[in-house]
């Protein structure tokens, strides 16, 4: 895993390019009109956004991280943002079917595939979207359409049945969620292959009566807790049949008991401090030394591939000479995660981490110097070190030292660096105002800020293969 952010951690990355701000197809103007003045994005009007000729204004995807029973990351959940999502949920069908065509089209703007990966799309839709153009542009591989308002199923039985057959037969999944208990719901059963419940909204007895429920019709089927926020929560649910698991868990500041801080840590913590410092290379070597551990990670690291080095490096002055000290800093950073007493979640809970920060550094590409967005990257990361660590933030940064404009935006949100932070964490939590807010406060479009978002996801996937 470490490998492959060679070519970051070196500084060989991609900007966001006049290409990608145009990678964006054609989705139907008036339709997004029509839902933009049912459910309207607070604050900005539709005109006030950038349209460049031919690309209708997109709507701000949020996604979820989607986790299997080994707590890796396998997927992501996409919706429009929360306050669209609960206001399209009282309209009417025709609002509803325009809520899914603009959901559909941002989705196939984002370069879906690329963006996958290996990985699964959890997407919601109607029923009725089933017939909609956009679904037939989807790609099939690892996208699952979940569908919603199962009652509409059941009440035009056959029609979806031959349409869903069709689909799945061009290679399309699909999963259920909603009203489980629904007579005549187990044809549709048989078909998907998912089948998500809702954590947030039922009990522990519910929950297991809808678990007993799909058994009772068809066996085999996948699972998905979703809406968990709590890891109380995903600790019951991993104790159940659930096969994936959905929801703000990963990132909850929950009341922790203060634990002593591993040793293995404590020596990264130490070199970051030094690095800080300006310190010597033979005082950085002497605490290498002291590793074996961590000296077999950097020589096994510098040897990698990535590096391409013409030999084989064997000794640790070498290797930070090579390394150079901004590309040690990173990865020492990016160690924190992995080292010491470390479990499964905390690798999920990195690749949270890389996103935030690759995301802030990509929205201040073009309005910060090159040393600020090293920071703002260095920010995003550290931003999740009190959930890594079970410690209060203020309580970490007392054994950091770092930029004073780090510090501000980490303890006090507020600085230079603090929009930046906070349009990243607005997109996680789906508060469509804050996202609108920042964006303008730290001077791009919701266009430019989906796109650092999916360049962002790519870039994180990628460094934690």
């Amino acid at each position: 895993m470490m490998s492959s952010l060679f070519k970051f951690l070196t500084g060989r990355k991609n900007q966001i390019t006049p290409d990608s701000k145009k990678r964006e197809s054609a989705v139907d103007k008036a339709n997004f009109a029509e839902l933009n003045k049912l459910s309207p994005i607070k604050n900005v009007g539709i005109s006030q956004l950038p349209v460049q000729e031919n690309i209708a204004t997109p709507s701000f995807v949020c996604r979820e991280a989607v986790l299997n029973k080994d707590q890796k990351v396998v997927g992501h959940s996409f919706t429009l943002t929360r306050s669209v999502n609960e206001l399209v949920r009282k309209s009417s069908e025709l609002v509803r079917n325009l809520y899914d065509d603009v959901l559909l089209g941002s989705i196939l703007r984002m370069d879906i595939k690329r963006l996958l990966g290996s990985r699964l799309a959890f997407i919601p839709i109607l029923p009725s979207s089933l017939k909609r153009a956009p679904i037939e542009k989807l790609p099939t591989e690892g996208v699952i359409l979940v569908l919603t308002s199962l009652e509409e199923l059941t009440q035009n039985s056959s029609e979806y049945l031959t349409r869903l057959i069709t689909l799945k037969n061009a290679g399309f999944r699909f999963g259920l969620q909603g009203n489980l208990k629904l007579p005549d719901l187990q044809p549709f059963l048989e078909l998907a292959e998912f089948v998500l419940i809702d954590i947030g909204a039922n009990d522990l007895p519910t929950i297991n009566s809808l678990i007993d429920e799909v058994n009772k019709q068809v066996m085999n089927k996948n699972l998905v807790a979703i809406n968990v926020k709590l890891l109380d929560e995903f600790h019951v649910c991993t104790k159940l049949p659930f096969s994936y698991f959905q929801g703000a868990f990963i990132t909850n500041r929950e009341a922790w008991e203060a634990p002593a801080l591993d040793a293995g840590r404590i020596k990264i913590l130490n070199l970051l401090n030094l690095l800080r410092q300006d310190a010597e290379n033979t005082e950085l070597v002497q605490i290498f030394k002291q590793d074996p551990a961590l000296s077999f990670k950097i020589l096994r690291y510098i040897n990698s591939a990535g590096f391409g080095l013409a030999g084989k490096i064997n000794s640790i002055d070498q290797a930070l000479l090579i390394l150079g000290r901004q590309s040690l800093y990173r990865w020492l950073t990016l160690l924190l995660f992995t080292s010491g007493n470390s479990n499964p979640l905390d690798l999920a809970l990195m690749e949270n981490a890389l996103v935030r920060a690759r995301f802030t550094e990509l929205c201040a590409a073009d309005s910060l110097s090159k040393n600020e967005q090293d920071e703002l990257f260095i920010t995003g990361i550290f931003s999740l070190l009190d959930v890594l660590l079970r410690l209060p933030m203020d309580k970490v940064l007392e054994q950091m030292n770092l930029p004073p404009l780090v510090v501000e935006a980490l303890l006090h949100n507020n600085g230079k660096y603090a929009p930046y932070l906070g349009l990243a964490i607005a997109c996680e939590a789906f508060d469509q105002d804050q996202i609108v807010n920042l964006s303008c406060k730290v001077g791009l479009s919701l266009t430019q800020v989906t796109i650092c978002q999916t360049e962002a996801l790519i870039w994180a996937e990628m460094a934690n293969q």
